[in-house]
């Protein structure tokens, strides 16, 4: 595969990287990033969701699936790879317990990286993280709408920053009866946790030039689709203040839209997601039904040839190959705030490391096709293109441009 050569344009501003699902489950976690460090470090400001728990205080939660754990000492690659902060609200970061999240925290602090989304109580949690790069100030803010029960902070209570909504199940024929038919699925916010999203979207605006927001979300049985809760949440997020929004929790790459100018760079997919021994995993488990027969088959059935399974090839990968397209999403921001979104792909390899490379690339371009689909799909207004000269995005990106 071809490496990937920035060649930022360069001038005045900054440049913000962010990518998906991170974690490092590896009998040699040294080599965790060791392809993709030096593209990483390109940015003044790299951020990532740290998917699953560093510490050596693991007391596994009961209503965790399974269980995404690593000793503290596995984070350390993190810290080489340039991460400034990192998101803790996703639906493994409680896997090991209120002590394990907070003594996680401490360990991201020593080597560096701030976190966010997570903490010793709600309003720990809920709090914007401000950072300051070339005279910029960025706030950002992690909420999650996937997770266990439990693993939501409280007022007095550890936990990640929820944001939740309830489920509605319609049927597709209001004229007649369809016993067993899938229905039309919609959402509704939990007024609680909307009332606290804005208030700290609101805090956020206050305090920085530049709000950015990332959500853990969506429906990771399927490719290319993106549910009402996302595209609501979204644009609440912006109306109310967000700059820049970043999903992540599909596994898969999602489409890219703008709203009100501001970018919404739906689902990351994962980065670099070490999931090994997935069998003995699943097995000690017993999750996805493994062991009872019809409960595996309507597993099969619901999330067909997407279902997590082991890949031939793929020992730390065992998700659809499509999974294995990934890259990093870039803004550039210039000193009056003006934004560009790009994304610099890359291709996971067998040893699970992500190989950047450049957009116009083969590798590259079937990454960007991948991304039209997305886009596509879902019906979104957004061009891809070969970056523009005055956009300060590296030459081997991919930039978005609304078409609206």
């Amino acid at each position: 595969m071809a490496s990937n050569n920035l060649a930022r344009p360069g001038g005045p501003g900054l440049s913000l990287f962010a990518v998906g699902d991170v974690f490092v489950d590896r009998d040699d976690p040294e080599t965790a990033f060791s392809s993709a460090r030096d593209v990483l470090r390109e940015g003044d400001v790299l951020f990532g969701n740290c998917e699953g728990v560093f510490s050596d205080e693991i007391h596994r939660a009961p209503s965790a699936g399974s269980a995404v754990t690593a000793p503290a000492a596995n984070a350390a690659p993190l810290a080489r790879a340039g991460f400034d902060i990192m998101s803790l609200a996703n639906n493994h970061s409680l896997d090991g317990g209120h002590a394990a999240l907070l003594s996680m925290r401490g360990t991201l602090a020593g080597l560096g990286i701030t976190t966010v989304g997570a903490g010793a109580n709600l309003a720990e949690a809920t709090a914007p993280v401000i950072l300051e790069r070339n005279g910029i100030r960025l706030a950002f803010l992690a909420f999650s709408s996937v997770f266990p029960y439990g693993y939501e902070a409280r007022p007095a209570i550890p936990g990640l920053a929820p944001f939740r909504a309830h489920t509605r199940y319609t049927p597709v024929e209001l004229t007649s009866w369809s016993p067993g038919m899938a229905p039309v699925v919609t959402t509704e916010p939990l007024v609680e946790d909307q009332k606290v999203f804005i208030r700290s979207v609101t805090e956020a605006r206050a305090k920085a030039d530049i709000v950015f927001v990332s959500f853990h979300w969506g429906d990771a049985t399927v490719p290319y689709s993106l549910t009402d809760h996302e595209r609501r949440t979204a644009r609440l997020a912006i109306d109310h203040g967000a700059d820049i929004v970043v999903g992540h929790h599909h596994h898969m790459l999602r489409g890219v839209e703008f709203h009100a100018g501001k970018p919404i760079f739906y689902g990351l997919g994962h980065y670099l997601f070490d999931l090994p021994n997935l069998p003995e995993r699943l097995a000690k488990d017993g999750y996805l039904g493994v062991g009872r027969p019809e409960e595996m088959a309507a597993w099969a059935r619901r999330f067909g040839e997407y279902m997590i399974r082991p890949r031939e090839g793929y020992p730390r990968l065992p998700f659809h190959p499509d999974s294995r397209m990934t890259g990093a999403a870039v803004f550039h921001i210039t000193p009056d705030r003006r934004i560009r979104a790009g994304f610099l792909p890359a291709i996971i390899n067998p040893a699970n490391e992500p190989i950047h490379v450049p957009a116009d690339s083969d590798e590259g371009r079937r990454v960007v096709a991948y991304l039209e689909r997305c886009c596509a799909a879902e019906q979104l207004p957004t061009r891809l293109i070969a970056p523009r000269p005055d956009s300060g995005l590296p030459t081997t990106c991919i930039e978005f441009v609304s078409t609206d």
